[in-house]
């Protein structure tokens, strides 16, 4: 079969060319509209499963995040399978028209430009269709691809969401429990500066304070430990976690370190004298006439700078005159009424944008851009940039626990 004319084995051109750049427009739509979903919907939050079961004939008992990860996984899998189809037959029937009448022209022309920079033979003038090169199996085959795209996407984050959310725990055990020293562990994460290890700690520790007698005990009489016994330094971590809330609300608010030091006044060193000291005899007289070349030097060279200063039209920083700054007031009151200069002036304009900006906020677009009083408590109280709601929880939570169980089980401190 013989090859059309000025082209070469290593061409691509026509409507082919034309169904690629529209599957990779498809491919980029899907992946913003997923990126959006995903910030909007926060798929990343994690929703931790606590609370306390019935207590069982046995000593251990586990917590209502008893649903394991494969339930989980069988309960929310239908639901995103009936979102996602949802989203790509919206895509496939909207799609299509969205991309001929918006960035079809954008998405050809810089197809265009990437297969040249592959040594592709396009001629340079390959022009667009009229209509799209659309077919049945075209669309089925972007639907196809695009529900399998985004079928991956959610369930790897989902498959994330639920392994993360599983208690700290092993083979029905404590994590730490595998440990050489399991109490040492346990305060080594409490007392960690990462704040992974330091949340999966607390978490460990709410659930033995809760569901795990025989290691309350353990740590009720381990007494004998570097640092103070092991229910001393337990609660000293509880309190300092919980305490960090009334820091942060008393430091809000506060100037910063920085804002104090330049607040107060600093002592500045004077730089070494290069100059003659300042003359003594009386400086309304008038100075002797110069009788040197350098003398009469330095007062020509004096003249001409006290002249720039005390006239500055002349300085090269102001090129308005004050004749041409009265032409221009008049031309302004002559071409502009009181309303249209009160308009343009720079306090009018900037009440105009704020008054913009407050509508744009207002609208379902300036949500993210919002900074309620909820969320600015919630920075304060909470920590930012990342939230330690749960490990504060997690520290009141082990806190009164153990307190309440040492009245029983704390031989020591009775």
């Amino acid at each position: 079969m013989s090859l059309p004319h000025g082209s070469t084995p290593n061409s691509t051109s026509g409507p082919s060319q034309q169904v690629r750049t529209w599957n990779g427009s498809a491919k980029a739509g899907l992946g913003l509209l997923q990126s959006a979903l995903h910030l909007y919907f926060d798929y990343d939050k994690i929703q931790r499963l606590t609370g306390q079961t019935p207590s069982s004939s046995s000593s251990e008992t586990r917590t209502i995040g008893a649903f394991n990860a494969v339930e989980q996984f069988k309960v929310r899998l239908p639901q995103i399978v009936q979102e996602i189809g949802i989203i790509c037959l919206s895509l496939s029937i909207f799609g299509p028209i969205i991309y001929a009448f918006t960035v079809r022209k954008l998405a050809w022309q810089t197809s265009l430009f990437c297969a040249r920079l592959l040594r592709y033979d396009i001629p340079y003038l390959a022009e667009l269709s009229f209509l799209p090169p659309y077919h049945i199996t075209v669309i089925l085959r972007s639907l196809v691809s695009g529900f399998l795209l985004l079928l991956l996407w959610r369930i790897s984050n989902l498959a994330f969401d639920i392994y993360v959310a599983q208690e700290p725990l092993k083979r029905g055990q404590p994590i730490s429990q595998d440990s050489r020293d399991p109490n040492g562990s346990l305060i080594n994460g409490l007392q960690s500066k990462k704040s992974l290890v330091k949340t999966f700690a607390f978490w460990e520790l709410a659930q033995i304070s809760r569901n795990f007698p025989a290691r309350r005990v353990l740590i009720f009489k381990d007494i004998d430990r570097l640092g103070g016994p092991t229910w001393s330094q337990i609660s000293t971590e509880c309190l300092k976690a919980i305490q960090t809330v009334n820091s942060r609300i008393s430091e809000y608010g506060q100037p910063s370190s920085q804002q104090q030091a330049m607040s107060q006044p600093q002592n500045v060193q004077s730089l070494p004298r290069i100059g003659p000291p300042l003359r003594e005899e009386p400086v309304f007289m008038n100075p002797p006439p110069p009788s040197t070349r350098r003398e009469m030097v330095e007062n020509k060279v004096g003249t001409f700078a006290k002249s720039i200063g005390n006239n500055p039209v002349s300085n090269y920083d102001s090129p308005i005159t004050p004749r041409t700054q009265q032409y221009l007031e008049a031309a302004r009151n002559k071409l502009l009424t009181a309303d249209q200069q009160q308009a343009i002036s720079p306090a009018h304009v900037q009440s105009q944008f704020n008054v913009y900006l407050t509508r744009f906020l207002k609208s379902w677009l300036g949500q993210p851009f919002r900074q309620t009083f909820a969320r600015r408590i919630q920075s304060i109280i909470f920590g930012h940039p990342f939230s330690e709601l749960g490990l504060i929880v997690d520290a009141v939570d082990s806190l009164t626990n153990l307190a309440a169980a040492s009245v029983k089980e704390d031989d020591y401190g009775k």
